[in-house]
């Protein structure tokens, strides 16, 4: 990552976060922080390019570095598929909360020593890598992370490249819902995950976020987004494994109105990428 890119991370805008988290978040005791940044690649004019280069330079930087990192807990690369420009690289990247997000953003240069004690073979690494990106870097998205729903890979399992699918839908205000309560839809939720999320062998893994500093509330509906990664579009696609989980666990209609009540019954889709698994912690 160029020098530029490993200086600026993060800096500035999750200071910010910090002293206004309180104010517009809802944040849980025990759920992490997900920061979302976006870099480009560099169209032309890379020494010694190729395919092969390309995965050396970027495995070697990434999981060197997560192994060296404790703040670190997990992370995603994510690059074009049908979203944004064949340019954009994103790096969603989960901490256990703002302070360990802000001090990682502002301890590039100690970590990559860390990384790599030799000086030469320090400057190797990072040059291999800073040399396929542009000098650019965007602050996106500060999310809540809510560990209750979370779905993680079997790393051991994985493909080089898998699909991830970003949607937004819309929980209804609590006061909109006849006899609904927090302590129902979070049952409700937690319900759904562990039958459904959880025993749908085609989802690899999943994240569900909410505002903390990203998003807005509008009239009152409070946005929660799914990242949700497949080994294919095909299995991205399919509705048809979930939709019969579904009706297994929430037999009647009273069950599934139970949950729907809280919906809005709208969703927004984010973005369809492809993950760069081997880069992943």
């Amino acid at each position: 990552m160029n020098k530029h890119v490993l200086n600026t991370i993060l800096k500035g805008v999750l200071t910010v976060c910090l002293l206004i988290g309180s104010v517009f978040a809802q944040y849980t005791k025990g759920n992490t922080v997900m920061t979302w940044s976006k870099y480009k690649w560099k169209n032309s004019g890379v020494e010694g390019a190729s395919p092969q280069d390309w995965r050396k330079s970027l495995e070697n930087f990434h999981t060197t570095r997560n192994k060296a990192s404790r703040l670190l807990k997990s992370s995603l690369m994510l690059t074009h598929y049908y979203t944004g420009s064949t340019e954009d690289v994103h790096l969603v990247s989960e901490f256990a909360n703002m302070e360990d997000a802000t001090a990682y953003g502002g301890s590039q240069a100690p970590l990559n020593k860390k990384a790599w004690p030799n000086e030469e073979e320090r400057k190797s690494a990072v040059s291999a890598y800073n040399k396929y990106f542009q000098s650019y870097h965007e602050d996106l998205h500060v999310f809540e992370n809510h560990v209750a729903f979370r779905k993680k890979a079997k790393k051991k399992d994985l493909p080089d490249r898998t699909v991830v699918t970003v949607t937004t839908s819309y929980w209804k205000p609590l006061k909109d819902v006849e006899g609904g309560s927090a302590e129902e839809r979070e049952k409700l939720m937690k319900k759904f995950h562990r039958n459904v999320t959880m025993k749908n062998d085609i989802l690899i893994s999943q994240r569900v976020v909410t505002h903390l500093w990203s998003g807005h509330v509008a009239d009152g509906l409070w946005p929660v987004t799914y990242i949700q990664e497949f080994a294919s579009i095909a299995d991205a696609d399919d509705t048809s494994s979930q939709n019969e989980l579904f009706n297994k666990v929430f037999k009647t209609d009273e069950e599934k109105e139970a949950l729907g009540k809280y919906w809005a019954g709208k969703h927004d889709d984010i973005g369809l990428f492809h993950n760069e698994t081997f880069t992943n912690k």
